[in-house]
């Protein structure tokens, strides 16, 4: 999720782009958001980036968001436009990364969003707890779905586990049957085909709660 991140999220933003510009003004495609569907932010160029949803519901304000990881939300207010599906425009706006535990917001136009939860083989019904030796899988814009095993549950809640990521996964849903348990965050070494850490889906919804705004009291689909 590191090293040539940056060629590659300019390449998928050109390709959004381009599709944009081509779509016919007409189309009006149902843009369906679930766990591991992948999206790009756009900005100024400091603010590219690709990443993926670990899951979409509702918070306490009835607001649609989705659940990513927090170094994916380069700044508030940036439009994201679906990976999938270029030509339903933007689909919503971050709205705030945290970054111990690695979680972010995106507020999600209810008007054009099909929020689902199940999607590309994974579904998501509600948040928990890992342990090491758990079984686990991950799904993720780029590399789809993934398994392994829990190596590790550290003292501030992250979970290292052997499923592979890259690059444009961050921010997708690990789970443990149909239970949130992780989202993806970073490789725990080099290379990066490797072990990778998550962010605690339960310490991420606990601070998203305590701190009130968009996405507390977030609850899935």
């Amino acid at each position: 999720m590191h090293g040539s991140k940056a060629l590659a999220v300019v390449g998928v933003v050109a390709a959004v782009n381009v599709a944009l510009l081509a779509a016919p003004a007409s189309a009006a495609p149902t843009a369906v958001v679930g766990p591991g569907t992948g999206y790009v932010t756009t900005g100024g160029v400091d603010d590219l980036t690709a990443c993926s949803f670990a899951a979409v519901g509702y918070d306490a304000a009835g607001r649609l968001v989705g659940l990513t990881a927090g170094h994916c939300v380069l700044a508030p207010g940036l439009p994201v436009t679906l990976i999938g599906n270029p030509q339903a425009g933007p689909v919503g706006t971050t709205a705030l990364g945290h970054w111990g535990p690695d979680y972010g917001v995106v507020v999600l136009d209810a008007a054009k969003v099909i929020p689902v939860s199940s999607a590309g083989g994974v579904t998501v019904t509600d948040i928990g707890t890992a342990a090491p030796g758990q079984r686990v899988c991950k799904s993720g814009a780029a590399s789809g779905i993934t398994c392994g095993t829990v190596l590790d549950v550290r003292a501030d809640g992250d979970i290292v586990t052997d499923t592979a990521t890259v690059w444009a996964d961050s921010g997708g849903a690990l789970v443990s049957g149909t239970t949130l348990v992780g989202i993806a965050s970073h490789a725990d070494s080099v290379p990066v085909i490797g072990p990778t850490v998550y962010a605690s889906a339960t310490a991420s919804k606990n601070i998203l709660d305590a701190a009130g705004g968009p996405g507390a009291g977030f609850r899935p689909i």
